[in-house]
């Protein structure tokens, strides 16, 4: 019966606090043995059982790598299909300006010509928005965590900040 890595922790260190009640006092060489076998068997366990959780995980970062590349492939056709389309309206827009047409009934379609709604669009005559003037911009402010990680490390104290911890994680090799 296979057990969790819980399970096999548990009696890890069931043993540890065995050990801890006889004072780390094993005289007999039997007893030593005994421990020793009992730790090595465990040991095992818990080795392969670590090793089957690590392949798992290996496959499932594989399977999403293999999955993250296919929903790009198949995102990357959409995106030509939707540019073809919308090319291929650009087209049928001209044809109905350049014949002054409004509206055509197909057998399966009505094509019809059509100004969109809303507000008209702001068409700028510029590029570059600092050369607008100050009541036509618009300011965003972030903080820069450069600097101040920089000043940290540098030993100011900040009240408005501190450094934080790395995080960790597992690399299986």
């Amino acid at each position: 019966m296979s057990r969790t890595l819980y399970e096999i922790s548990q009696d890890l260190l069931g043993l540890y606090e065995h050990m801890e009640t006889l004072g780390g006092d094993v005289s007999s060489p039997e007893v030593e043995q005994a421990i020793d076998a009992w730790f090595a068997a465990l040991g095992q366990e818990r080795d392969d059982k670590l090793d089957n959780y690590a392949a798992l995980i290996q496959e499932l970062e594989t399977r999403a790598q293999v999955r993250k590349d296919e929903a790009k492939r198949l995102a990357d056709r959409a995106r030509r299909d939707a540019e073809h389309a919308a090319y291929l309206k650009g087209r049928l827009l001209g044809f109905f300006e350049q014949h002054g047409m409004k509206t055509v009934e197909t057998r399966r379609y009505r094509l019809t010509m059509q100004r969109s709604g809303g507000k008209a669009p702001v068409v700028l005559k510029t590029d570059d928005p600092e050369s607008l003037p100050e009541a036509f911009q618009r300011v965003r402010i972030s903080a820069d965590l450069n600097a101040i990680r920089e000043a940290l490390e540098h030993g100011e104290t900040l009240d408005f900040a501190e450094l934080g911890e790395r995080s960790a994680y597992i690399r299986i090799s």
